[in-house]
């Protein structure tokens, strides 16, 4: 049985940056062998969302190539490689400011050299995968994707919060179709989404040769895990 990180147990504990030129930034401890994630205040960082889907995936960590699709600040990444140390993890972002942020991530963590042996961040367009990795390259691919089409919430006027929370650069259904390109045959797809596109999600599952492993609700979210077709 896994026995999860400390990561997993009660409330984060974060501080400020130690760099008088970023005092909008905080660093959260992750609790397992100094590991610590870099954010910005006044962005959308790691959240409780990102720490459900860490926890759903980590009951199974036999995942040796793992992709996370709109990586942002990279918490989500750093908690499965937490999970599996030796497997390969790449985060695919499209906005820079999420990207940097990640990768000063790993340099703060350079007591763990391992870690950026095994982690990168890569800025690109996850409708696009064919710019960045080789068909069927991941055998795990995961994402706490935006919640809502463009237009149909309200939207903050921060980029990179308004990218989070709303499809501005990529819908569920472009998502998926990326997944089913880059999965090898048997491989995994977890995404983290609001209960309310289930339907929505499993048409989309199905429509690229995914098949529906196990939903779970927890509360407002749904956790969803589904297979590519073996071949």
């Amino acid at each position: 049985m896994l026995v999860l990180p400390k990561l997993f147990e009660g409330e984060f504990v974060t501080k400020p940056a130690n760099a008088a030129n970023f005092n909008d930034e905080q660093i959260i401890d992750l609790r397992w062998r100094g590991l610590k994630l870099l954010q910005k205040r006044n962005l959308f960082g790691f959240t409780s969302d990102s720490l459900a889907l860490a926890k759903f995936v980590g009951s199974h960590p036999s995942y040796q190539t793992v992709c996370d699709l709109g990586s942002g600040s990279g918490g989500l990444l750093l908690l499965l490689w937490a999970l599996n140390p030796q497997a390969q993890c790449c985060g695919l972002e499209l906005l820079a400011t999420n990207v940097q942020l990640a990768k000063r991530s790993l340099l703060l963590n350079k007591h763990l050299p391992e870690l950026s042996q095994h982690c990168c961040f890569l800025q690109g367009d996850w409708r696009t995968p064919w710019l960045y990795f080789a068909p069927q390259s991941f055998d795990l691919l995961v994402s706490n994707p935006p919640y809502w089409p463009a237009g149909s919430s309200r939207q903050s006027p921060v980029l990179e919060r308004a990218a989070a929370r709303n499809e501005l650069f990529g819908t569920l259904a472009e998502l998926i179709s990326s997944a089913h390109w880059l999965l090898k045959p048997g491989g995994r797809l977890a995404m983290v989404l609001p209960w309310q596109r289930q339907q929505e999600a499993e048409q989309l599952l199905t429509i690229n040769d995914l098949s529906l492993l196990r939903l779970e609700k927890q509360q407002k979210l749904l956790l969803i895990e589904a297979e590519q077709a073996i071949d």
